[in-house]
């Protein structure tokens, strides 16, 4: 019998994120979803246990904290079922760049390229090691179309 590779979801307690936990679930996949909403995971988590049988875990991070982010690297490299990253938190703001505030643009980019980035390299290694693995980066057409008011994204 194969075991499924668990399942690290960022930005698992709504939206695309839950609705990635969602599908793995259905698939028979063991989950950990990170995000900064605990009550709200731990709703999703009930939930998934109850329809789908799988082991479900919950971890509140909020990945613009260091601290927070070098808990979720160091899960990825030492929990060896973790054998998928979805890194899809994310975050958007909208209004041209002279009105960007320097601290909110330090927030975006500390989630959408700084922790992203760590988060792939902390597990990269043993999936290199290990021979298998996978990494799915969420992004948006945001990115590719400024003038729709997303100018950092």
């Amino acid at each position: 019998m194969t075991t499924l590779p668990t399942v690290l979801i960022t930005g698992a307690s709504s939206g695309i994120g839950a609705t990635y936990a969602e599908r793995f679930a259905r698939r028979g996949h063991d989950l950990v979803l990170v995000a900064r909403d605990e009550a709200r995971l731990d709703t999703l988590a009930a939930s998934l246990r109850a329809s789908h049988g799988v082991a479900v875990d919950v971890l509140r991070a909020d990945l613009t904290h260091p601290g927070d982010l070098a808990t979720i690297e160091a899960r990825l490299r030492d929990d060896g079922r973790i054998g998928i990253l979805v890194n899809n938190a994310g975050l958007a703001q909208s209004g041209g760049f002279a009105q960007q505030n320097p601290d909110a643009i330090d927030g975006l980019v500390t989630l959408n390229i700084t922790a992203l980035t760590r988060l792939a390299a902390a597990v990269t290694p043993r999936f290199l090691q290990s021979g298998s693995g996978s990494i799915v980066n969420i992004g948006s057409v945001v990115g590719f179309a400024p003038e729709l008011g997303m100018t950092i994204y």
